[in-house]
């Protein structure tokens, strides 16, 4: 029996690049959780769920990332999640685990998933 995937939470508002991030996290074996903004994966998240590693994007619509990582952060179940921040923006967060800068190549964004999960 096939172990189950790893769950990968992408926030990201571009839909065009979410397709893209999906087949290329589906290739390495994640099953991948889309959501378009903050308050999405907010709500994803309150329903008990626990992804290996959150995809954050910084800006975004309706709750944006840095209040959406606040939250994350705050959460003593969830406190703990690994965030890899996707964005055009060159700063970063104490609270940020890695970041890739967009435009970012797929293999690096697989190989930085693998570093913080258990993908083969």
């Amino acid at each position: 029996m096939a172990a189950n995937p790893l769950v990968i939470l992408l926030v990201e508002d571009e839909s065009d690049l979410r397709e893209v991030i999906e087949a290329a996290l589906a290739d390495a074996g994640c099953q991948v959780v889309s959501t378009t903004d903050g308050d999405s994966a907010l709500a994803w998240l309150s329903k008990g769920q626990r992804p290996a590693l959150v995809l954050l994007d910084f800006i975004m619509p309706r709750m944006h990332g840095w209040a959406f990582l606040e939250r994350l952060r705050s959460d003593p179940t969830l406190h703990d999640v690994p965030v890899v921040a996707i964005s055009i923006l060159a700063e970063t967060h104490p609270a940020v685990t890695a970041a890739l800068r967009k435009p970012f190549e797929l293999a690096s964004l697989v190989e930085t998933v693998r570093r913080f999960t258990r993908v083969p």
